[in-house]
């Protein structure tokens, strides 16, 4: 999971329990609406923070590298805000031409080893799911 997958996972936990705390049937607490606001406001900016990375990343290879060895952003995972664990993560199969789990790229790729063989998703998501190699 990116830095950035992370992020998203934890400001959602928070806005959840922002959110629950409204819906409890008490009077909402003006202070957790700004802090809902607040934490609404944070994620507009890695958003858009996302999207800067992205533009740079489509046309510098080294920034590609750069953010993948920092672990900010890799070019094989989707941002999905409902990230948790890794078999989860949306990533985009060039064969099947769609967001497919992290979980099923790995069932996929199993059967189909031949369509599969050279694929850096593929790739990618056996680094993430499986054991190290002995």
């Amino acid at each position: 999971m990116t830095q950035l997958s992370q992020m998203f996972q934890e400001s959602n936990l928070r806005m959840k329990r922002l959110m629950n705390a409204l819906e409890s049937g008490m009077k909402p607490d003006m202070e957790t609406v700004a802090a809902a606001q607040r934490e609404f406001e944070g994620q507009i900016k890695t958003i858009n923070a996302t999207v800067s990375m992205y533009a740079v990343m489509s046309k510098n290879k080294r920034a590609i590298a750069g953010l993948d060895k920092m672990n900010i952003m890799d070019d094989t995972t989707a941002i999905d805000l409902m990230l948790g664990d890794p078999e989860t993560d949306k990533v985009k199969c060039p064969l099947r031409d769609d967001l497919i789990t992290r979980a099923d790229c790995l069932d996929y790729s199993g059967s189909h080893g031949d369509d599969c063989r050279g694929c850096e998703i593929g790739r990618a998501t056996k680094a993430k799911l499986l054991p190290p190699a002995v």
